[in-house]
């Protein structure tokens, strides 16, 4: 809810965001859940890094605030739910892109905040994450 507020609001993620996730992340892998570190290392970058390049290539195609919340979703989340959690938020968010167009209330190549969509993403991931995985890919 935090990072959708501030995102909408500010058009920024504060590192604070970033930062509780991580501690969860920590916290969780401490706890000895079934997601392994490689995992969770993996998922820090099977996104994040994507995103880094796609920005650096296309100014403004992401924020290095939500560049840097999937690193710390992947982190908390391993590689597999982040991947859902991503797949997610890129649906929702081109959902209500194209509503936004349809209803001539935006033009096409307007930004718009990207933090909801992968809080809800987030959110999705970390609680369904591995049925939709094995429902999508089988494995």
């Amino acid at each position: 809810m935090v990072v959708s507020y501030q995102d909408i609001k500010y058009r920024e993620i504060h590192d604070g965001c970033h930062i509780a996730v991580i501690v969860l992340a920590v916290m969780a892998a401490s706890a000895g859940t079934e997601t392994g570190l490689l995992s969770r290392l993996a998922g820090a970058l099977c996104v994040s890094a994507p995103m880094l390049v796609a920005a650096l290539i296309i100014p403004g195609a992401f924020g290095g605030g939500d560049i840097k919340l999937m690193a710390a979703a992947g982190l908390f989340l391993g590689w597999k739910s982040t991947i859902v959690s991503a797949v997610l938020a890129v649906f929702a968010a081109g959902v209500y892109g194209v509503l936004l167009i349809a209803r001539k209330k935006e033009y096409r190549g307007r930004r718009f905040a990207f933090g909801p969509y992968l809080s809800a993403g987030m959110a999705a991931g970390a609680l369904w994450g591995e049925k939709l995985w094995q429902m999508w890919y089988g494995w």
